[in-house]
C-alpha cells in the first residue's frame, strides 16, 4: 500500500495505453505516444539533430505509458530490431506511466558499456528522477556528445571521415560496403581476446582456491572453470596464430608448447566431466589415481565421495592449464608488445582483413550455390555464417579505423587495444568463412562417395538375404538366442532396416536436393549393422569375402561424416563461446578425442576404429544441439540482458543500477529420416 501510494503521488505524463514495441515516427527522431514532451518537443528535436550533425549518431527517443509486460531492455531491443536501427543508432525508451527506461545500442557501437553507464548516471537519470522527460533525452544527447568527443583526433577536428576505413584497406571494404544492417545483439561482457594469458587466468585459476565442500557448489565451480579454461585456450590460440604470422614459428614455439600442455590438461578435465555425465559410465574411464584424502567426508548418496574427488580433479586440471599459460604470458607479451609494435601489428591485421573480405564475398556465393544444390539440412551448420562474418568485418573496420586514429594521436595504448579487438573480429570471421568452405568440400566428397556406398551396401544386403534363407529354423542348433544379430530374427530386422534406408536415400536423390552427408551416414550405419549380424552368423563356419575391404570403406565414410560433425560443432562453439556452457564443450572435447583415437585403434578390419568414430559422431551431434540451445537461451531467454551487461537502468536506489536489470525509474526525490516413410 505504501509503494502504491508513493507511486500515485509521482508526477506523470498524460495517459496512454500499453504498447508493444512500436514503429518509430516517420519524420524526426522523436516518437511520443505518451504525450510526455508537450511544448518542449522542438527543443528535444533540435538537440537530437545537433548530435547527429556533429557526431553522426542518431539518438531515437521513444515515450510510451508502459512496456506492455516486457522487461525494459527487451522492449527497447525489440523496438530497435523492428525498426532496423544500425551500428551508429541509439534508442532511448522511457515508460512514463510505469516509470521505467532502457537504452538499446548496437553490439559494435563506438562507446563502451562503462561509458554508456556514466552517461546514464550523470546525464539521464537525474532528469528522470525529477519527472523531466524532455530533460532525459536532452541529457542523453549531450552526454553522448561529450563522450564521443573524447577519442577525437589530437588536432580537435572531427568529421565523417573519422568513421571511414583507412585508405590502406578502403578498396577491400568495397565488398562489404553494401552491408548496412548489423543485427543488434546484447553486448557481451567478456573481451574479444584476452589481454594476456595471465589476464585470462585471473578469471578462474590465478591461484588454487579451496574447492567448495557442498557437492552442488563444487559441480558448478567445475563447470564454470571448464568454460573459462576453454575460452582462454581458444582465444590464446587466436593470439598465437597472429604471433606466428608476424614473427614465425620458432619465435612463438614456447607459447605453442604451453598451449599444447594446457589443451592436454583440459582434455583430461573434459574426459572426467563426461564420465560423471555418463550413466552408466563407459568402460575405460577411471577415477583419478591415488587414495582419497583422509578428511574426505562420505556423502549420503552412493558414490558421492568419488564424485567429489573427480570434480576436484577437474578444477585442479584446469588450474594446471592456466598456470602453464600464465608462465609464458610475460614472454609472449614481450614478443608481441602491441604498444611498441602497433604499426606493424596493424598492417598485419589489415592484410588479413583484406584477404578475408574477398573470401567472405566468395563464401557468400559458395553458400548460395550450396543452398541451391543440397537440402536445407545439408547447409544447416553454416546457415547465417556469411551474415555473422560480415558483422565481424564491420566491427574490424571500426577497430582498424580507431587504431589508425590512435596512432595519429600518438596514443599507443589505445592503438594496441583496438588492434587486439580487430584481431579477434578477424579471427572469428576466418572461422566462419573456413566453415563454409569446409562444408562445401565435405558435401561434394560425400556426394562422390555415395554411389559406391549404395552399391556396396546392396551387395551386402544380397549376401544377408541369401544367408537368411539358409538360417531359417537353425538358431537353436547354432546356440543363438532369437533376436541376437546372427539369429534369423536379428538378421531379418537388420535386413529390413537396410532396405528401408536404401529406399529412402534413393527417393531423396531422385526427388531433388538432398543431404549427402546424412545419406552416407545412414547407409554406413545400416551396412555396419548388417556386417555385425553376418559376422556373428558365420562365426566358425566360413570367412566372408572382402570383409576387410568393406570394413575399411565403412571406416572411411564414418570418418568423413563424424569429422564433419565435429568441425561444425567446433566452429559453432568458437564463434558463440560467450553463450555456450560446459555440457556442449564436454561433448565436443570427447568427440575430438574419440575421433583421434580411431587411427590408433583401427586394425586390419577396422572394427575398433569404427566404434570410436561412431561415438565421436554421436557426441559431436549432441554438442551441436546443446550449444545451439545455450545460444538460444542466452539471446532470448529470461534475463538474457543481465548476463550480457547491457546498460539498463533500475534506479530504486540513489543513482544505482540494479543487478536484476529491470529498468525502474525512482520516486521523485528518492520427424522421419530423409526420404523414409513415417
Amino acid at each position: 500500500m505504501l509503494l502504491a501510494t508513493c507511486w500515485t503521488a509521482l508526477p506523470g505524463a498524460g495517459s496512454a495505453h500499453a504498447e508493444d514495441p512500436v514503429t518509430l515516427a516517420a519524420n524526426g527522431l522523436i516518437t511520443d505516444h505518451a504525450h510526455a514532451l508537450a511544448g518542449r518537443a522542438p527543443q528535444v528535436a533540435a538537440t537530437l539533430d545537433r548530435l547527429h550533425e556533429d557526431r553522426l549518431v542518431q539518438l531515437f527517443a521513444v515515450y510510451v505509458d508502459d512496456f506492455s509486460g516486457r522487461t525494459a531492455q527487451d522492449w527497447a531491443d525489440t523496438t530497435a530490431q523492428k525498426n532496423g536501427l544500425g551500428r551508429d543508432d541509439v534508442l532511448l525508451a522511457v515508460a512514463t506511466g510505469s516509470r521505467q527506461y532502457a537504452y538499446s545500442v548496437d553490439q559494435y557501437f563506438r562507446l563502451s558499456d562503462q561509458t554508456l553507464g556514466t552517461v546514464a548516471r550523470e546525464s539521464v537519470e537525474p532528469a528522470l528522477r525529477r519527472g523531466d522527460w524532455a530533460g532525459a533525452a536532452i541529457g542523453a544527447a549531450e552526454g553522448l556528445d561529450a563522450a564521443l568527443a573524447e577519442p577525437a583526433r589530437h588536432d580537435g577536428s572531427f568529421s565523417a571521415s573519422d568513421y571511414v576505413l583507412p585508405v590502406v584497406v578502403l578498396a577491400a571494404a568495397g565488398a562489404v560496403a553494401g552491408y548496412a544492417y548489423a543485427r543488434r545483439k546484447r553486448r557481451a561482457a567478456t573481451r574479444t581476446t584476452p589481454a594476456s594469458a595471465q589476464g585470462a587466468g585471473a578469471q578462474g585459476w590465478e591461484r588454487d582456491p579451496a574447492p567448495p565442500q557442498d557437492l552442488a557448489a563444487l559441480e558448478a565451480e567445475a563447470d564454470r572453470t571448464l568454460v573459462a579454461t576453454d575460452d582462454a585456450i581458444r582465444t590464446s590460440d587466436e593470439e598465437l596464430g597472429f604471433a606466428v604470422a608476424q614473427f614465425g614459428d620458432e619465435a612463438a614455439r614456447p607459447f605453442a608448447q604451453a598451449l599444447a600442455y594446457a589443451r592436454s590438461e583440459l582434455a583430461t578435465a573434459f574426459r572426467l566431466r563426461q564420465q560423471l555425465d555418463d550413466d552408466p559410465p563407459p568402460e575405460g574411464l577411471a577415477l583419478p589415481e591415488g587414495p582419497a584424502p583422509p578428511d574426505e567426508p562420505e556423502l549420503p548418496e552412493e558414490g558421492g565421495a568419488a564424485r567429489r574427488r573427480m570434480l576436484r580433479e577437474i578444477v585442479s586440471r584446469c588450474a594446471a592449464a592456466g598456470r602453464r599459460l600464465d608462465a609464458e604470458s610475460e614472454s609472449f607479451d614481450a614478443l608481441r608488445d602491441l604498444e611498441r609494435d602497433a604499426p606493424r601489428a596493424l598492417e598485419a591485421v589489415e592484410t588479413a582483413f583484406r584477404t578475408l573480405t574477398g573470401r567472405t564475398a566468395a563464401a557468400d556465393s559458395t553458400l548460395t550455390a550450396l543452398h541451391q544444390r543440397y537440402a536445407e539440412s545439408a547447409t544447416a551448420p553454416v546457415v547465417g555464417h556469411v551474415e555473422e562474418a560480415k558483422e565481424h568485418l564491420v566491427s574490424a573496420t571500426a577497430c582498424l579505423n580507431a587504431a589508425r586514429q590512435a596512432l595519429d594521436a600518438e596514443d599507443r595504448g589505445e592503438a594496441a587495444a583496438q588492434v587486439r579487438a580487430a584481431e579477434g573480429a578477424v579471427a572469428r570471421t576466418a572461422t566462419l568463412v573456413d566453415a563454409i568452405d569446409r562444408r562445401g568440400r565435405e558435401l561434394a566428397d560425400a556426394e562422390g562417395r555415395l554411389p559406391a556406398a549404395l552399391t556396396g551396401t546392396e551387395a551386402v544386403l544380397t549376401e544377408a538375404r541369401g544367408l537368411l534363407e539358409g538360417l531359417e529354423g537353425t538358431s537353436e542348433a547354432r546356440g543363438l538366442p532369437e533376436g541376437t544379430p546372427g539369429s534369423p530374427v536379428g538378421l531379418r530386422d537388420r535386413v529390413a532396416r537396410a532396405e528401408t534406408v536404401l529406399v529412402g536415400v534413393g527417393r531423396a536423390r531422385a526427388a531433388g536436393p538432398y543431404d549427402p552427408i546424412d545419406a552416407l551416414r545412414r547407409v554406413g550405419e545400416a551396412e555396419e549393422a548388417l556386417d555385425e549380424a553376418l559376422d556373428t552368423a558365420l562365426a566358425g563356419v566360413r570367412e566372408r569375402k572382402g570383409g576387410a575391404a568393406r570394413s575399411r570403406a565403412l571406416l572411411d565414410w564414418a570418418v568423413l561424416t563424424a569429422g564433419s560433425a565435429v568441425a561444425a560443432a567446433d566452429a559453432y562453439v568458437t564463434t558463440h563461446r560467450d553463450a555456450v556452457g560446459s555440457a556442449a564443450r564436454t561433448r565436443l572435447a570427447e568427440a575430438r578425442r574419440h575421433l583421434a583415437q580411431a587411427d590408433e585403434t583401427a586394425g586390419p578390419d577396422a572394427p575398433g576404429g569404427l566404434v570410436e568414430v561412431r561415438r565421436a559422431d554421436a557426441l559431436a551431434q549432441q554438442a551441436w544441439s546443446l550449444a545451439e540451445a545455450d545460444v538460444q537461451a542466452y539471446e532470448h531467454g529470461p534475463g538474457a540482458f543481465e548476463k550480457n551487461g547491457n546498460l539498463n537502468g533500475n534506479l530504486n536506489g540513489p543513482g544505482g543500477v540494479s543487478e536484476a536489470g529491470t529498468g525502474g525509474v525512482p520516486e521523485a526525490g528518492s520427424g522421419p529420416a530423409q526420404g523414409e516413410e513415417p
